[in-house]
């Protein structure tokens, strides 16, 4: 799954710089991601633990034709094991391939709003964040401090107010 076209209306394709992640929430109780892990598990050798696969951060340089991207639909790129080094060089890539549009979508917002200033947000990066009912509604206003062109709510699972 490193990286794939897809049937998800709003992205036309994923790529998963890491894969895996462990629980923060009530929207992570049912993760369609681990249950992927588990599902084709010869794929995935670290089940759901999260691994970076430095070998896939240049895989947009070679997308020629325009896409939007939905970036880490197995993971969570602001996952604390996730060095601020390693993030640069994935915003790199970004950088580098403007005809591309990422989508980034994390429920570590605390983690977010602290290493946003640390990275280059090009016009092609669109930021979001999930809101699963009233009691993280507070993760918004982690995001409004990030200098993304684009930030976005994603409301699922909707488990509440």
């Amino acid at each position: 799954m490193a990286s794939t076209h897809t049937g998800i209306e709003w992205t036309d394709r994923t790529w998963n710089p890491t894969t895996g992640c462990n629980k923060v929430s009530p929207g992570c109780t049912h993760c369609y991601a681990e249950a992927l892990t588990k599902r084709f598990h010869r794929n995935f050798p670290n089940g759901f633990d999260l691994t970076l696969h430095r070998e896939r951060i240049k895989q947009p340089l070679r997308w020629r034709k325009p896409s939007r991207i939905f970036v880490n639909s197995m993971s969570d790129l602001f996952h604390e094991g996730v060095s601020i080094e390693f993030l640069k060089d994935v915003f790199d890539v970004m950088g580098q391939t403007p005809q591309h549009t990422y989508q980034i979508l994390t429920k570590r917002h605390k983690r977010l709003a602290e290493l946003a200033p640390q990275l280059e947000w090009h016009n092609n990066i669109w930021m979001g964040v999930s809101v699963e009912n009233q009691d993280y509604v507070h993760r918004v206003d982690s995001l409004r401090q990030v200098p993304a062109n684009v930030r976005f709510l994603s409301c699922e699972p909707l488990l509440g107010d």
